[in-house]
């Protein structure tokens, strides 16, 4: 490998993204809480609804999450996967090599890192998506901002129109169809985590990603239309020149945070209260389609104008950001061992979520903030730099 091919340099990053995936990473945190701390994910398919999300006030925290985190923080990731796709083949493109080997290099090692995430650590994993997706994302490269653009509406629109039939004929059928019917997804996430061992939590990992593997599939080209926003962003240089755009990032806060909460507050309902009816469960997938996209977009732009008027918020996120990877997979060492660990699992009420998910992030704040004191990048993200360009990095600082 060419001596040519090196990764971004700390003076070369655009700080305020970093600081952006910090803040991602403290919302995904709070939404994925919810399967850490319980068996959310077997209720979906058994129907049952445990007391640590419904008793008292439990479900007004559940409420509060799905309203303003599920959804709105796994978008804005995918918005910032596009938008480092862009950073990273606008910059390689430059230097001689083939970009496209190094950047499909780039995916297989996500992918690999995704599966033994999700195999050996935590199922609910994101990363084997955008893995896939990335690869996607690379015939895009090339065309015109305008049409990434539209591909990505179109695709939004589509998917939101088609969410909003479905749950309207659904509603139409009204008492004929009944209430959805519980099915035995094979594992008993309870039994498992708190009176098996660690063979125990691999085959629930693997059973439980297997069927989401196949719901995943699905999910692609929502996530592609959320890389494809970011590639734009990329492509139309917004973020090179943030105080140039105020105006664009006033007006998309406003219109992302202003049409979108409707949206999340109608979504977030059902999802906290009405699952076990099969349209409100159709009509859920608008937390995908349109709530989501426009949180995310509106959370973006307002987390952009507040660190622009305060930088202190981005050298408090930035070092969390720079190593995210590293983070969003700690993340799943923490959360596991505290819940499977110390046999919490199904124990702690969710008016418990929001002070743990603020404990476990100052942690990996401070932690982030020392380790790149040391090292130019995290521990995961110097393997994936090492794959991806076929060397060995340097990792301290000189």
């Amino acid at each position: 490998m060419t001596q040519n091919y090196l990764p971004v340099g700390q003076s070369e990053r655009v700080h305020e993204i970093d600081a952006v995936r910090g803040f991602a990473l403290l919302g995904i945190l709070m939404m994925n809480i919810m399967a850490f701390a319980g068996p959310a994910i077997e209720e979906q398919f058994t129907g049952g609804k445990s007391d640590i999300y419904t008793e008292g006030a439990n479900s007004s925290v559940i409420m509060f999450i799905n309203i303003f985190v599920t959804s709105n923080f796994y978008t804005m990731f995918s918005f910032l996967f596009g938008l480092g796709f862009y950073i990273f083949l606008s910059r390689a493109e430059k230097k001689p090599g083939h970009v496209s080997l190094l950047f499909m290099r780039r995916m297989m090692m996500l992918l690999v890192l995704g599966l033994f995430h999700a195999i050996f650590i935590w199922y609910g994993d994101i990363l084997t998506v955008y893995a896939v997706t990335g690869i996607i994302l690379l015939i895009f490269y090339k065309l015109e901002p305008i049409v990434n653009l539209t591909v990505s509406i179109v695709i939004l629109l589509l998917g939101t129109v088609f969410t909003v039939a479905m749950s309207l004929l659904l509603f139409a059928a009204g008492s004929d169809l009944g209430g959805a019917g519980a099915y035995d997804p094979g594992f008993n996430m309870v039994s498992s985590f708190q009176e098996g061992g660690y063979i125990d939590i691999l085959n629930v990992n693997i059973s439980v990603f297997s069927i989401m593997t196949s719901s995943n599939i699905t999910m692609i080209p929502l996530v592609l239309a959320m890389f494809l926003l970011g590639l734009f962003a990329g492509q139309k240089r917004i973020f090179e020149n943030l105080p140039a755009h105020r105006k664009l990032l006033i007006w998309t806060a406003a219109v992302g945070v202003g049409a979108g909460t409707p949206v999340k507050v109608l979504v977030g309902y059902g999802l906290t209260y009405m699952m076990d009816d099969p349209a409100w469960s159709v009509l859920t997938m608008l937390a995908y389609t349109a709530g989501g996209p426009l949180m995310s977009l509106g959370y973006i732009a307002l987390f952009i104008l507040i660190v622009m008027k305060f930088k202190t918020v981005t050298k408090l996120l930035q070092p969390v950001g720079q190593m995210a990877l590293t983070n969003y997979i700690m993340q799943s060492v923490l959360m596991t061992g505290l819940f499977y660990g110390l046999n919490l699992f199904n124990r702690v009420d969710a008016i418990w979520f929001i002070p743990i998910v603020l404990a476990v992030f100052i942690i990996q704040m401070v932690l982030s903030h020392f380790w790149m004191r040391i090292f130019r990048f995290g521990p995961l993200e110097w393997i994936w730099r090492t794959v991806t360009y076929g060397r060995l990095m340097s990792l301290r600082k000189k």
